[in-house]
């Protein structure tokens, strides 16, 4: 018969940094959320001014409708990177809070105890880094299609190949 692991009795410490790791999960999870709807806002505002422009153009393609292709995209994708940027450094907090509690418990208290919540190499370089990190991830792939793709039809346009 195996042995029952003793009782996990929660110390003071231990109840601080429980409530903390909950608090930021929210927190971590507030600003997921924040960054799938600046997705959804960025699809529908592109969408309808692009629309708008071509409304205003009498149907016909002109730079503007270019322009705002290219610059709605990229003020997402700025935004979003600055969101994608403070998720960072909570996810950081977590696993040093994650180490207190192994450290004053046993290892099996956390269920994955060496799986970190976020890589230490990201929350550790340094300022440029991180930007850089948050700018150009795989959470932006969404905004560099849609400016890559506005900037390959205008310069279809502007050669004339369409219009």
């Amino acid at each position: 018969m195996a042995a029952t692991p003793p009782e996990y009795k929660r110390s003071f410490e231990d109840e601080l940094d429980w409530n903390l790791l909950e608090q930021l999960d929210r927190v971590v999870l507030q600003i997921s959320g924040f960054s799938f709807r600046t997705k959804q806002l960025c699809l529908a505002i592109d969408i309808a001014v692009v629309g708008l422009l071509i409304n205003f153009t009498d149907n016909e393609l002109d730079q503007s409708i270019f322009v705002a292709g290219f610059v709605i995209p990229l003020s997402f994708w700025v935004l979003d990177s600055i969101s994608y940027y403070y998720q960072v450094k909570p996810r950081g907090v977590m696993d040093n809070i994650r180490n207190r509690l192994r450290e004053r418990n046993s290892e099996q208290l956390i269920h994955g105890a060496q799986i970190n919540v976020i890589d230490r190499s990201r929350t550790e370089r340094n300022s440029f880094l991180r930007v850089l990190g948050a700018f150009f991830n795989h959470s932006m792939w969404l905004y560099l299609l849609l400016a890559s793709a506005d900037l390959i039809l205008w310069y279809m346009f502007s050669k004339g190949f369409i219009g």
